[in-house]
């Protein structure tokens, strides 16, 4: 998907929950991104409503509409994936996970570089709860 606007960005102090990992969210992050990115190719509006707050749906949404049903076909080539910070504002954990590698959108095309900021969310009182993408940012 393409960097979205408006995402509101954690606070920088680090203030995670006890039970919160790093190298599992990572590992899950990483999986999350890539069918994300395939659910987005495929036009697969019902996927991407799964892991995504409403705000962010209506975005990535108006995107694909806006393809006018054209596929695309976007090959990741290398992703990593870091820890920014996980912070705990009011009832919600937000991760902020920087996703950066290498992406081909044409098969004819060389790789581009790319480098985004996920802000991850999830209900501070259910640690059970489903972790939902708020906000994309790209980075610059």
């Amino acid at each position: 998907p393409q960097a979205l606007s408006g995402s509101a960005s954690p606070t920088i102090a680090d203030t995670r929950p006890a039970w919160f990992e790093d190298e599992p969210f990572l590992r899950a992050a990483k999986g999350h991104f890539i069918r994300l990115q395939e659910a987005y190719d495929r036009g697969d509006l019902q996927d991407i409503r799964e892991y995504t707050t409403p705000e962010v749906f209506a975005e990535i949404q108006l995107q694909v509409q806006e393809r006018g049903g054209a596929k695309n076909k976007t090959d990741v080539l290398q992703l990593n994936a870091e820890m920014v910070n996980v912070v705990t504002e009011g009832d919600w954990v937000i991760a902020s996970v920087r996703f950066h590698g290498l992406i081909r959108e044409d098969a004819s095309a060389t790789a581009q570089p790319f480098d985004e900021v996920w802000h991850i969310q999830k209900s501070a009182s259910d640690r059970n709860a489903p972790w939902y993408v708020a906000g994309i940012q790209q980075r610059v």
